[in-house]
């Protein structure tokens, strides 16, 4: 009972990039015929390469080139063959070489860097381990991380960099587990940040059960002796530290590698090791070029090519200093992040720097925040001055035109990413953009607007007319638990002539983070919170309410303002979301058609489903035989029949406007039933008082089921009633008598009947539970939400519950 279909992690990547490649800036294909690291041919155009990572250029070097194909005309293509049975010389030449570079310390080369964190992770770490992320580790450690899971493996996140929260963390679990994971990367692939190895340095001093385990796939190559990496540099290995690289990125060409001091690590890992011994093993080609690659690390060569690279580095840094960008990455890092904001800016800031003839990256939702997506570029030996000064000039040229063009703020942007913005550098001139003659009306209560404006508008939306704000006003202020105390936030946008173009309501609230996250996940946060109310909970501006269905908005799509008035109603979010202190907002529910929804995703929202709404709008029906005619099918004529009709009789159903304080409690402790064992949809239960409030409103009503002969209260049902339609909102059950009475079933066909009676054109069914719903021809309504974060860091971590 109560199932939704849950949002789901890739359905939100797939919108956000899907969105991304209808805009030309992400999945493009290229057109050159021949490649040398400097350009990408593109619709016909050569594109300035400021996105690969091969940080030292060594996918072009002659030596690779020439390694690759003697190897394949010795080896063929490839051996298709587990190492388990044998491991060609030529494997074994090349893990010889990589050991040289590491030091003497044992390496194993795998076909990627994902699967020796897979064959890594699932051979070292042990049931009595904890696991801890770092919240930006790359997504191919914490995949396998998560699947440790099914062998009673922990596992658990830090904020990104939080080294206060990660010792905490340590702390509090330390005498639990018998070795403590820190796992993390040891250059972050999307902000290029780097770790802090001297604190990193005395946790494992102070902590003798702390192991660190750090992805350096983009340190390889253009950091340390040999060209070892930047956290080997820093840290080195040994039997509590285990380093994987990679052969791609500055190394060159493909492949991963896992660095061991550990002879038992290495040897286990080695004897088996997962797709280690189940897969193919790096092809003669792939080999050939790593090899060649090994003896330029080996040589004097990597410093000169280190040493270039880091020429253009500084030379880089210096240029976005002057131009006043804002750049948020290490200085000592290849990698770049210029931050535009809203990911409509971005998607604009990059089609114009793709335009000027340089590719370039864009950095979206959910790697970053909504509000904090930027423009993300690489450099390497590749790469020239004169390179770096276009693309700085241009960068500082486009970047606050995009900006305006999109609405919104050069020095909010500027400020958001902790900078402040020089407008005689750039020899841009800001201009307002709002010429509209709108007037905006912002309420802190249904009170103070006109009934007769509002009812105009949403009388039939729920139970969200005029009486049905006042109810909900009451039933949500005055409480002393946080979470039962609502602010409510009104906005009215009108023409010159005082004509309604838009209008909604938004309600300020502590949400749960796990609201629609899966069942298993919510079970898992409920526990922490019996002794932390308020864990993974965020403070929440959202279009509606927790107790409403129905559309929220108003917008008159004729009007010539109503793409202005949407511009006001975002920047009154913005405003409410400040003043009230939100970390997150959700705008819902939308149909796939609404206006709305294009505009959403420009501003930054990511768009997600909803659970659907039900809603039946049958033809009047005088009986039961009419009401089985209306169906389509016959399985549900014939469940109706079965689990129904057939035990009506048992029951007696009542129908009150008004409750005493007695039945508002019993009415309440029904409800908890269901609120208590529906973590599919987890919210915090209403306020006690809430039954006994809507029993003071003329549009309530409230439904009483009974067995005959019996005064026990065993169900109820709380329905808003509309001039046209029904709302049944709440319900109330004792589970007791759901299987053997089919009670659940018996209270949908008396919410159907209800309406029916009632001559209402439209029965809102609620949410969840649609198949129950569609046996009585109810139509599922596909809903959308939009949502936006300042912090992913909640969001991060109810995904890596979710294994």
């Amino acid at each position: 009972m109560a199932k939704i279909n849950h949002n789901n992690y890739l359905d939100v990547v797939d919108n956000v990039w899907t969105s991304a490649k209808e805009k030309g800036i992400m999945h493009i294909n290229s057109e050159e015929q021949t490649f040398n690291g400097t350009k990408f041919r593109i619709k016909g155009r050569d594109l300035i390469n400021f996105g690969t990572c091969g940080y030292l250029g060594l996918e072009m070097h002659p030596d690779l080139v020439a390694g690759s194909i003697e190897l394949t005309k010795k080896f063929g293509t490839q051996l298709s063959m587990s190492r388990a049975y044998i491991r060609p010389s030529y494997i074994q030449e090349l893990e010889e070489l990589m050991s040289q570079i590491f030091d003497g310390n044992k390496v194993i080369c795998y076909t990627s860097t994902s699967n020796a964190h897979i064959s890594v992770i699932a051979t070292i770490i042990k049931p009595d381990d904890l696991i801890i992320l770092d919240q930006q580790v790359h997504f191919s450690v914490q995949f396998p991380s998560k699947n440790t899971k099914l062998q009673g493996t922990e596992v658990k996140m830090v904020r990104h960099s939080n080294y206060e929260m990660l010792e905490e963390m340590i702390r509090e679990n330390y005498n639990k587990y018998k070795r403590i994971w820190y796992m993390a990367d040891g250059v972050y692939s999307m902000h290029g940040d780097l770790p802090d190895t001297i604190i990193l340095k005395r946790l494992l001093g102070k902590y003798p059960k702390l192991h660190l385990y750090f992805d350096d796939a983009h340190g390889m190559g253009w950091a340390g002796k040999n060209g070892a990496g930047y956290i080997y540099d820093r840290l080195g290995v040994n039997e509590r530290i285990v380093i994987i690289s990679t052969l791609a990125k500055g190394f060159g060409c493909v492949g991963g590698t896992a660095i061991f001091a550990d002879p038992e690590m290495y040897r286990r890992t080695d004897i088996f090791g997962g797709p280690l011994s189940y897969s193919h093993p790096l092809s003669p080609a792939n080999v050939g070029a790593a090899i060649a690659s090994a003896k330029i690390h080996l040589s004097d060569d990597i410093y000169t090519y280190q040493s270039e690279l880091k020429e253009l580095m500084d030379y880089m840094n210096l240029r976005l200093k002057e131009k006043n960008l804002t750049n948020i990455s290490s200085p000592d890092s290849p990698i770049y992040f210029i931050g535009s904001g809203l990911n409509k800016v971005t998607r604009n800031f990059v089609h114009r720097i793709l335009q000027e003839g340089i590719y370039v990256n864009t950095a979206t939702f959910p790697v970053v925040p909504n509000d904090k997506s930027g423009l993300r570029f690489t450099l390497t030996r590749h790469n020239t001055k004169a390179d770096i000064d276009l693309l700085t000039d241009v960068l500082a040229y486009h970047l606050p035109k995009a900006i305006e063009e999109e609405g919104d703020s050069v020095e909010r942007v500027y400020k958001e990413f902790g900078f402040h913005f020089q407008q005689d550098n750039n020899d841009f001139k800001l201009e307002s953009k709002n010429n509209s003659n709108l007037i905006v009306e912002e309420y802190a209560t249904i009170h103070a607007i006109n009934a007769a404006d509002w009812d105009l508008m949403f009388k039939d939306r729920g139970n969200i007319s005029h009486s049905g704000m006042q109810c909900m006003e009451e039933i949500f202020s005055n409480n002393e638990k946080p979470e039962e105390n609502w602010s409510f936030h009104y906005i009215i946008v009108r023409d010159s002539k005082g004509k309604i173009v838009l209008a909604t309501f938004f309600t300020g609230a502590i949400y749960k983070d796990d609201m629609l996250a899966q069942e298993n996940v919510s079970k898992q946060i409920e526990e922490v919170r019996k002794t932390d109310p308020y864990y993974l909970c965020s403070k929440t501006l959202a279009m509606g309410s927790l107790f409403c269905e129905g559309d929220f908005v108003y917008l008159d799509v004729e009007h010539t303002e109503w793409r202005n008035a949407t511009n006001r109603l975002f920047e009154f979010v913005a405003k409410v979301k400040k003043e009230i202190d939100a970390t997150a907002v959700v705008l819902r529910d939308f149909e796939a058609e609404h206006p709305l929804n294009s505009l959403l995703k420009d501003e930054g929202y990511v768009q997600m489903k909803m659970p659907n709404s039900n809603i039946v709008s049958h033809p009047k029906w005088n009986s039961k035989e009419e009401l089985l005619a209306l169906l389509d099918s016959k399985n549900n004529v014939r469940n109706i029949n079965r689990y129904v009709f057939r035990y009506e009789h048992l029951f007696n159903v009542t129908i009150k406007k008004t409750l005493t304080n007695l039945e508002a409690e019993k009415h309440y402790q029904l409800f908890l039933n269901v609120k208590k064992v529906n973590l599919a949809f987890n919210f915090f239960s209403f306020p006690v008082k809430i039954a006994k409030i809507i029993s003071k409103y003329s549009d309530w009503e409230f439904m009483e089921f009974r067995l005959k002969d019996s005064e026990e209260l065993i169900a109820c049902v709380w329905s808003f009633l509309g001039k046209d339609h029904i709302c049944h909102l709440i319900l109330g059950l004792n589970y007791d008598y759901n299987e053997s009475h089919h009670l659940y079933k018996q209270i949908m066909y008396r919410m159907v009947k209800r309406g029916n009676d009632l001559e209402k054109s439209k029965i809102y069914l609620g949410l969840t539970a649609d198949y129950e719903k569609q046996k009585y021809g109810a139509k599922s309504v596909a809903l959308l939400g939009y949502i936006k974060v300042d912090d992913m860091y909640n969001l991060d971590l109810l995904s890596s519950l979710s294994g």
